[in-house]
């Protein structure tokens, strides 16, 4: 797939100007994986109609490159997911292979100036399935976007390149990122390495949250969780900070994809068996 990174063919080096050629070839972008994966596009190659983000993944540690709101709430859902275990944004498409497809379905290539583009999709993911690594391609667009007759025909091209190398592709709107799901993400994210416990202290804490929430099964869990602050007299929201650091961690699991964190109670927790037998993995900051 990355072929055409180097050397650049001939007939593309006529096309586009010299500056996109340094950026796939000298600077290496849309080349590498995981932590070294450079995108072809950074938030400062990029213009954007609204908020750029950049933050670090869980997936590999590398700050991301997202170039709108939803950009960022599709990422952070596959981020979360632990069958992912790549993502790679901004990724460019052979630009050889899309000026023939686009050629063949007599769709004008993007140009600017009448010099070709490098197209881009939005996130490449590599998943484990059935012990194998898949990779899928996602184009985001907000679905207003789709309104206009271009966008669906660039839609279409790059459709069509995955298609062509036996990819799946899926074009995600605001309409397919689960709402609740990603808010409850935006909470736990802060608190994933908020802590570095040692093995003790892990499980003095989830021992005492679990006690708690065992006691008070139908209270709201900010109000658990300051009863713990009193009993152990330290300050307010100590437990609730050390709640949302278990969470993140697995020690609790919940319904993320229909209940709001603001409505958890203590009922809708439940502890995971692997902290309770003290076999669990803990991320370390």
């Amino acid at each position: 797939m990355k072929d055409f990174l180097v050397p650049a063919p001939k007939t593309i080096v006529e096309l586009i100007k010299p500056a996109i050629i340094k950026r796939l070839t000298v600077e290496k972008r849309g080349q590498g994986d995981g932590k070294h994966y450079k995108p072809f596009l950074t938030v400062r190659d990029v213009p954007s109609k609204g908020r750029v983000h950049r933050r670090p993944a869980l997936t590999h540690g590398r700050i991301v490159h997202l170039l709108s709101d939803l950009e960022l709430s599709t990422f952070l859902l596959f981020d979360w997911n632990l069958s992912v275990t790549d993502i790679k944004e901004q990724f460019p498409l052979d630009p050889e292979k899309t000026a023939k497809i686009s050629e063949r379905l007599g769709i004008p290539h993007p140009a600017v100036s009448g010099v070709t583009q490098v197209m881009t999709t939005d996130l490449l993911l590599d998943t484990l399935q059935n012990n194998k690594v898949v990779q899928v391609a996602i184009s985001v667009k907000y679905s207003d976007e789709l309104e206009d007759v271009r966008v669906i025909e660039k839609q279409e091209l790059e459709r069509r390149y995955w298609e062509s190398l036996g990819i799946q592709w899926y074009l995600f709107t605001e309409n397919e990122v689960p709402f609740i799901l990603i808010q409850n993400i935006k909470w736990l994210l802060p608190h994933m390495h908020s802590y570095d416990l040692n093995k003790a202290s892990q499980i003095d804490v989830f021992n005492a949250v679990n006690e708690a929430i065992l006691t008070h099964p139908s209270d709201k869990i900010a109000v658990v969780m300051k009863y713990l602050d009193d009993q152990y007299k330290v300050d307010g929201g100590t437990y609730l900070s050390y709640l949302r650091h278990l969470l993140a961690q697995n020690a609790f699991t919940w319904d993320l994809m229909n209940i709001n964190h603001k409505s958890l109670n203590s009922l809708d927790l439940k502890a995971s068996d692997f902290w309770i037998d003290k076999e669990h993995e803990y991320v370390h900051a």
